[in-house]
């Protein structure tokens, strides 16, 4: 059995919560907590596992406060959700991510929840990789079905008509203002191009671009939780690259959603070859709230 420490500190631990997904045809997430910007991190895989196999997680609901919005795109992606919330004083708080493939069994276990913290937060965990004869992943197998087995199934409640997120307040404070004295936002690098903020609600942002001229939308919407998770990011390691924003983060409005942080107070675009954010040195910044 192969044994490896991941962080948050390289994207190791991004990438083997991914990876144990992409490698599987049957996986179990045991997690306590789950954000819309966490689920969206590991859609991609999510979506591919559930078009060749099953995906399965079991959460609790103690803490949600969202109505079960990011519960909602897991089973939207095809994953089957069940809850379990102990009650007397016990707290479901696992972060087990385990996935199958005929005899084959990996498994992420550590201190990141199914949010952003995947990518922004300090976590830490081990990544295992071995068969179902290595008695240390065929145990926390054992564990994670006899968890699924005590939860019940999630019913989702009414749909949330304000999407799967929404804008954190400074971010809402932020850019509505940003908006209100100046609704053309450049994006950065060396042949900026026009956009055009023309409303700014707590789940959207919409944007007039060139290319959305063209289309019967003239201006489309830029759903929250990439503000959110761009936001958190640049929040927690103080630079935010376009590229990292689109390709690891996986933000496809990367180029709009920079423009208009480069905006926020505190934040300056990094002048060089490549398209950067950069938080301004000595600039006060709100904590989250939100619990991770």
């Amino acid at each position: 059995m192969d044994v490896a420490m991941v962080s948050t500190a390289d994207q190791s631990l991004l990438r083997s919560v991914r990876g144990t997904l992409e490698d599987s045809t049957d996986a179990l997430l045991c997690v306590a907590f789950v954000h819309s910007r966490g689920v969206h991190l590991i859609e991609r895989e999510l979506r591919e596992l559930t078009r060749r196999g099953s995906a399965r997680m079991v959460v609790t609901t103690t803490f949600d406060q969202t109505g079960g919005v990011a519960l909602g795109v897991a089973q939207n992606l095809g994953a089957r959700i069940r809850t379990l919330n102990p009650g007397s004083g016990s707290t479901f708080h696992p972060k087990v991510y385990l996935g199958r493939s005929g005899s084959k069994l990996s498994a992420f276990v550590g201190s990141a929840n199914l949010t952003g913290g995947l990518a922004t937060n300090v976590e830490v965990g081990v990544l295992l990789r071995g068969t179902v004869n290595d008695k240390p992943l065929s145990d926390l197998k054992t564990w994670a079905e006899a968890v699924y087995e005590q939860g019940e199934p999630w019913i989702a409640p009414v749909a949330d008509s304000e999407g799967d997120d929404v804008l954190e307040p400074d971010l809402l404070l932020g850019i509505s203002r940003e908006a209100k004295r100046n609704s053309l936002f450049h994006t950065l690098g060396r042949n900026p191009a026009p956009n055009v903020v023309t409303e700014v609600t707590r789940s959207e942002v919409f944007v007039e671009t060139a290319r959305s001229k063209g289309r019967r939308q003239r201006a489309e919407p830029v759903p929250a939780w990439m503000f959110n998770l761009a936001w958190d990011y640049l929040r927690s390691k103080g630079e935010l690259t376009n590229a990292f924003l689109l390709n690891q983060l996986r933000v496809h409005r990367s180029s709009a959603v920079c423009a208009i942080l480069a905006r926020m107070p505190g934040v300056e675009a990094v002048q060089g070859s490549k398209v950067a954010l950069r938080l301004v040195r000595g600039a006060k910044q709100s904590r989250r709230s939100k619990r991770e």
